[in-house]
């Protein structure tokens, strides 16, 4: 009778153990924006495919679904360089080169049409193995994605060990651009595709004992109650509840460059956890995080003229920032940072200690070591936001600490002028003592700039800064010099 007991209790403590391991499981989904040449043919995809590559965050979690993988030479960098971490995966959603891939493809007939003619740009990515993928063709589409075979993956992944089913769809909804909707407009035309995801997944007849998850792009943003509140009814799943350390948005014009300014700040991704299939004494949490490429890129080319207005260097990898997925039973640990900072700087001379002063809008050295240097705003992107890690070789942007609608304009002489726009308004940052992966404050460096001339050094000329030799031995040596960071406070935006 002892050993019965024994044995019965064996084999709950084990399936409760196996219960656990089912609850570590992580999720991230992440618009990549690897777009169309037609419409950016302008733009390096390619290094920031190889960018993303280098990434550590992609590779973190169990299930990856990315989204805009439209573009076929980058994406193929990125998903070929991602196999190694996600062995198994399923195609791009409209591939035709895939098509006999799927096992099942619902809507076909939609896809073939001529006139989609680019792929949906949806797919999931595993560390454990898929057992069954559909892709699936919404009806209903307007304005250009009338012209992409839009629609979600599904997928049924045998997690863990045990190979517990998890069933995952990834999609991305229609997006706002406010041309070319006029018949339903882009949200009817969203619930109208919701609807259909929700009654494929009603009808695969899903056990309550599996999960299931609904992530992507949705492009509902959650600050606008009414349509936030409408998906999740449709969907049936539970509301985002952001992880304590996790951003407010998604897509975030005040801080990410590759995003359009003039609009507001969003938050329109998510990893969702359907209602009816969610394990007791459980909560699941999604964390946004804002992670940066390993080096600065240029928006149209390391080969293209610096001093394009439009080529500016950026650290962002795309214009949305992933977001992951997780259960408060998981293990792993999840940073706890601010969500921006911006960093106040003052400059000295390296050889006569002497501040860097701006005069009548000129950058300038000053005269006593008791004179009080200028302050400046020090960003390495293309928005006056944290620089978080300065490295040196990069590319950075000085603005008037005092007066920030004031920019460094990098012309010959050294100017701040009103506005940002300026062609010429960035310096490289080069350090010459204490090499390290981040600029520390009293740094020894010096400046090169690029005109249109070709390279040229900051030189100290009758104590007026200007870009005025090509010899690096002749550069004026500058300490940098931290004086405060700020934390960010958020803009939060409601439509």
């Amino acid at each position: 009778m002892k050993r019965f007991f024994l044995l019965v209790f064996l084999i709950v403590c084990q399936t409760n153990a196996d219960d656990d391991d089912n609850y570590q499981i992580t999720l991230m989904s992440y618009n990549v924006m690897l777009l169309p040449s037609i419409l950016v043919f302008e733009r390096d995809q390619i290094t920031r495919a190889h960018l993303l590559t280098k990434a550590k965050f992609i590779r973190t979690s169990d299930i990856l679904c990315l989204q805009e993988v439209f573009q076929k030479r980058p994406s193929a960098i990125l998903l070929s360089a991602l196999a190694e971490t996600y062995p198994y995966s399923t195609p791009v959603l409209g591939d035709e080169d895939d098509k006999n891939e799927w096992n099942e493809v619902w809507n076909d007939h939609i896809s073939s049409s001529p006139l989609k003619f680019v792929s949906g740009g949806v797919t999931i990515l595993s560390k454990w193995p898929i057992a069954y993928a559909v892709e699936y063709f919404y009806k209903h589409a307007c304005s250009a994605h009338s012209f992409v075979r839009t629609g979600f993956v599904y997928a049924k992944i045998l997690y863990g060990h045990n190979k517990y089913p998890v069933h995952v769809f990834g999609t991305h909804l229609q997006p706002n651009d406010y041309r070319g909707c006029y018949l339903y407009g882009e949200d009817k035309i969203r619930e109208k595709q919701m609807h259909e995801l929700n009654s494929f997944l009603q009808a695969r007849n899903i056990s309550s004992h599996e999960l299931v998850f609904i992530l992507g792009d949705f492009n509902i943003n959650k600050y606008n109650v009414q349509q936030y509140e409408n998906m999740l009814e449709i969907l049936h799943v539970h509301g985002q509840y952001l992880h304590s350390s996790s951003i407010p948005f998604s897509w975030d014009s005040s801080f990410n460059a590759m995003t359009n300014s003039r609009h507001n700040n969003q938050l329109l991704d998510y990893v969702f956890l359907h209602k009816n299939h969610t394990p007791i004494n459980t909560h699941w949490f999604n964390l946004i995080t804002d992670r940066m490429a390993s080096k600065q890129w240029r928006l149209l080319g390391e080969n293209h003229s610096f001093y394009n207005t439009r080529n500016i260097p950026l650290i962002e990898l795309s214009d949305h920032y992933p977001v992951i997925g997780f259960f408060n039973l998981s293990q792993q640990q999840w940073s706890h940072r601010s969500s921006g900072v911006i960093t106040y700087i003052k400059f000295m001379t390296a050889d006569t200690n002497l501040p860097v002063i701006i005069v009548d809008r000129e950058l300038r050295i000053g005269t006593s070591i008791n004179q009080a240097g200028t302050l400046f705003i020090l960003t390495n992107n293309g928005t006056p936001r944290r620089h978080r890690c300065l490295r040196s070789e990069q590319n950075i942007l000085l603005i008037d600490a005092n007066k920030p609608e004031f920019y460094l304009s990098n012309e010959k002489l050294l100017r701040m002028k009103f506005g940002k726009e300026h062609s010429n308004r960035y310096l490289k940052i080069i350090q010459l003592d204490n090499l390290s992966n981040c600029i520390q404050t009293n740094s020894t460096i010096i400046f090169q700039s690029r005109l249109s001339t070709g390279y040229y050094y900051v030189n100290n000329k009758f104590s007026q800064l200007c870009t005025c030799t090509n010899d690096k031995k002749q550069a004026q040596r500058f300490r940098l010099i931290e004086v405060e960071r700020k934390n960010v406070s958020w803009s939060m935006a409601y439509e």
